[in-house]
């Protein structure tokens, strides 16, 4: 087996020893309610998850920082994104966490390019169509942030793949989902990520081994974000990211 994972962090919420199947969820529309979760997601996504954990996980990521910030009270996760390979690294370590259900905001144009992203997709993602009115994806994003109730929310505010060192501009809509959901929000900085997979480079299954560090920050409660406008809150969760970059 490759060499353990390096684990550092301040206090380690104990892994639950068995996790509880969700209510079942019905396919709802974005533009209808929230998403609910069900025993067919949550069956599919122990099983992918134990697939990502067990081949990308332990084969590729190196350290994880912050560890206990990966509460049993769900959260609003927030992350740079520089892979699709991103989601694959989420899913496993929250499984590893007994964390599961997760729903991951995605872009409906880039999650239905193969047959094989819409099935993905089809489980572990919320895909919004950047071409609806701007009415329809307000709602949509509300709806979104509502399902916190059955699931631990994923964004990646840039909304586009980075450079895996800087973070770009927040997008507007973040704010729209934080203040539905109204529920602490944890910013995640993926790094070196894109020695694996990037936007612009294909995969590299040797060069990218044990390279990637998955580091955790400290949560930003609804009382730091609630009244800021919409610039001001996208300065904060661009700089609550980028704060947590590594030096190298």
């Amino acid at each position: 087996m490759a060499a353990s994972i390096v684990v550092v962090q301040e206090r380690m919420d104990p892994i639950a020893s068995s996790a509880t199947i969700p209510p079942p969820m019905s396919q709802t529309s974005p533009e209808s309610k929230a998403c609910r979760p069900g025993f067919g997601a949550y069956f599919f996504q122990l099983v992918l998850g134990a697939l990502c954990y067990l081949f990308f996980v332990v084969p590729y990521v190196r350290r994880i920082r912050g560890l206990g910030r990966i509460t049993r009270e769900h959260r609003l996760y927030v992350s740079n994104h520089v892979s699709l390979l991103d989601t694959i690294a989420i899913g496993g370590l929250f499984w590893s966490r007994a964390r599961l259900p997760i729903l991951v905001l995605g872009d409906r144009e880039v999650w239905h390019k193969t047959p094989v992203h819409r099935f993905l997709s089809a489980y572990v993602g919320y895909l919004i169509d950047r071409g609806k009115t701007a009415r329809g994806l307000i709602e949509g994003l509300r709806s979104y942030g509502q399902s916190h109730a059955g699931f631990n929310l994923f964004v990646f505010p840039e909304g586009t793949r980075g450079d895996g060192a800087t973070v770009g501009p927040c997008q507007p809509g973040v704010q729209t989902v934080a203040q539905a959901a109204d529920i602490p929000i944890v910013p995640l900085f993926i790094a070196h990520m894109q020695d694996v997979s990037s936007k612009h480079t294909r995969f590299r299954p040797l060069a990218g081994l044990r390279r990637v560090e998955l580091i955790f920050g400290d949560e930003i409660a609804p009382e730091r974000y609630r009244g800021l406008d919409r610039e001001a809150f996208g300065q904060l969760i661009q700089s609550e990211i980028q704060a947590l970059a590594p030096s190298s």
